[in-house]
């Protein structure tokens, strides 16, 4: 992205020429920093900003694995109409920009000319860029109307301080141009799939509430999700006897398919994270289906359940975002034991990899009321030298040992949601993958559900 400062003759820099097509030239020419004139003189400056200055130094994100979260946007078309995706910022009905830069400049002019949406700033160096809209207005101080969305000068990714309407302007132009960022410099009207490859670090969960999701929003662009193969520390054998993902089609190519490596550069996108899809149960293998649905009428019958998930351990000691911090299970307790005498509940299926939290439940509700998987768990003081659970399973075993005990680890972990679904009521600790795949199973017949919001209910 390409700030747009004003003229600064004491910098060193190249020169070009203004018009309509500056940033994609100067992004073409990979330019640092350059001085921009019109008619002989010079009227700002443009400088390169890396997308992902944010994270260089973030320990959270560094801890996870993750190099960048969002697109660079070396190419990008803001006239294909078919490729932009404007469901969030039509939500409003003005736009407010902070600071002038390439992105906010782009994000003004399709909602000025696409959407007819009022556009305040104070930075005159806007007319330069699209002097003939009168619905573009320079004010000496912007107007915080409620129904503004707000371009930051801060950096800002408003859904995850629970506030959509603040964003920075990288954020919202990742939201609008998310499919071009994917395509990265592809003809979109000869796409037809997009290839989605999971890092080693990320999780069963993960991987499909993500790819059921993607298959969900591509699919409005007439575009095709398939899974690479081996491309997460699921080996392909297993993930086809539990689960049914669509494989690589026999005419997929080059320059038909999109390839998807980085899944994280979409959970920055609003619209992504707010999209809410049922996980379809064919995507998992209908014996396997049979087996969780057996289980539960042998273990509860027609008793009334209460279903509780707590996500512990690794979510402890790694830095996640405040959107993603759990709640204890000394937290929850209250709320648990408020719900069992108000809804006569019979039993708590609880589901946790955390060993600490089910000792915790246990002593609080007794072993004839609280029901969990059998399972492994893991306490927060192993977590010393690592900050994910799969690299303390990786330090515990190796080889063959650990191929089968991950798979052992995925089906409990499958037979947990599974039965926290067919529970009567949901308590979760927070939103996270099982969080959302509970949901997704359930399908919104819970009669109560409660889930920790970090951004709305009282300190853990």
């Amino acid at each position: 992205m390409y700030k747009v400062l004003d003229y600064n003759r004491q910098k060193d820099g190249e020169k070009l020429i203004h018009s309509g097509n500056i940033f994609h030239e100067a992004l073409k020419k990979k330019i640092e920093y350059c001085h921009v004139y019109r008619d002989g003189v010079p009227v700002y400056d443009l400088e390169k900003i890396d997308n992902n200055y944010t994270i260089r130094d973030n320990k959270g994100v560094q801890d996870n694995g993750f190099s960048e979260i969002f697109f660079d946007f070396i190419h990008y078309d803001e006239n294909d109409d078919r490729t932009i995706n404007l469901s969030l910022i039509k939500r409003f009905q003005v736009i407010e920009i902070e600071e002038l830069t390439e992105y906010s400049i782009v994000i003004a002019k399709i909602a000025a000319t696409k959407l007819n949406m009022q556009v305040f700033i104070t930075d005159p160096k806007i007319r330069l860029f699209m002097d003939d809209l009168a619905n573009i207005q320079i004010v000496e101080e912007l107007p915080g109307r409620p129904d503004s969305m707000v371009i930051t000068k801060e950096f800002l990714i408003g859904l995850y301080r629970g506030d959509v309407r603040k964003n920075h302007s990288v954020p919202i132009f990742s939201e609008l141009f998310f499919l071009q960022g994917l395509a990265d410099g592809k003809d979109l009207s000869k796409v037809k799939y997009c290839q989605i490859e999971f890092d080693k670090i990320i999780g069963i969960g993960a991987i499909l509430d993500t790819y059921n999701k993607m298959e969900t929003l591509l699919a409005g662009f007439g575009i095709q999700c398939f899974l690479k193969e081996n491309c997460s520390r699921y080996n392909d054998e297993m993930l086809n006897k539990y689960f049914v993902l669509q494989k690589r089609p026999a005419d997929a190519n080059e320059e038909n398919t999109c390839i998807c490596t980085d899944f994280i550069k979409l959970y920055v996108i609003p619209t992504f994270q707010m999209i809410q899809v049922p996980l379809k149960e064919t995507v998992i293998d209908d014996g396997f289906n049979r087996e969780m649905e057996e289980y539960y009428e042998a273990v509860f019958g027609n008793g009334k359940v209460l279903g509780v998930l707590i996500r512990g351990t690794d979510y402890k000691v790694a830095e996640v975002g405040l959107s993603n911090k759990q709640a204890s299970a000394e937290y929850l307790i209250p709320k648990i034991r408020q719900w069992m005498e108000e809804f006569s509940f019979d039993k708590i299926f609880l589901a946790t990899e955390d060993q600490d939290a089910l000792d915790t439940m246990i002593h609080e509700f007794g072993k004839n009321k609280v029901r969990a998987i059998a399972q492994e768990r893991f306490s927060v003081s192993e977590f010393k030298d690592v900050h994910l659970i799969k690299d303390l399973e990786k330090e515990k075993r190796s080889g063959l040992a650990y191929e089968a005990a991950l798979e052992d680890i995925t089906v409990n972990y499958f037979y947990a949601l599974k039965l926290l679904a067919k529970c009567n009521s949901f308590i979760a600790s927070g939103s996270c993958s099982g969080t959302k795949m509970v949901l997704g199973f359930n399908n919104g017949r819970f009669e109560h559900q409660y889930i920790y919001n970090p951004l709305t209910d009282q300190n853990r």
